[in-house]
């Protein structure tokens, strides 16, 4: 079973509210979970948001905690009705059910890490909330 993982090994899976086009979207490496190291309780992943893309919905994930730390650059996101500036350095924790967002209106990327407390994002559930 393979324990370490580089980023290029990670599985890309789109985020469909960012795809600006077939071809473009924001960037997401699935690194663990089920499929990528059989993780029974986590997915752990890394995500980059280019500059202006579109808004990452208002959404929760009915059957996972989540937590993500910003590992370069900045973007707007918020938790419940909370929502702030978010600078490298940063983390959010995102309670099990709890309405959160993160877009980047800036000139440079943002990248982030993330962690769902569920085998697979499937698992983690998507909900978009209007």
């Amino acid at each position: 079973m393979k324990h370490v993982f580089k980023l290029d090994d990670g599985r890309i899976e789109p985020i469909q509210d960012l795809m600006k086009s077939d071809k473009e979207f924001a960037l997401r490496r699935i690194l663990v979970d089920e499929k990528m190291g059989g993780a029974e309780h986590v997915t752990f992943g890394y995500a980059r948001f280019d500059p202006r893309t579109s808004y990452h919905k208002k959404h929760a994930h009915p059957h996972a905690e989540e937590v993500f730390y910003v590992i370069a650059g900045k973007g707007i996101g918020g938790v419940d009705s909370e929502e702030k500036e978010l600078v490298k350095g940063d983390t959010v924790w995102v309670p099990r059910a709890a309405v959160h967002w993160l877009y980047n209106p800036f000139d440079e990327p943002c990248e982030i890490i993330f962690l769902y407390t569920a085998p697979s994002l499937a698992a983690a559930g998507y909900e978009i909330v209007e």
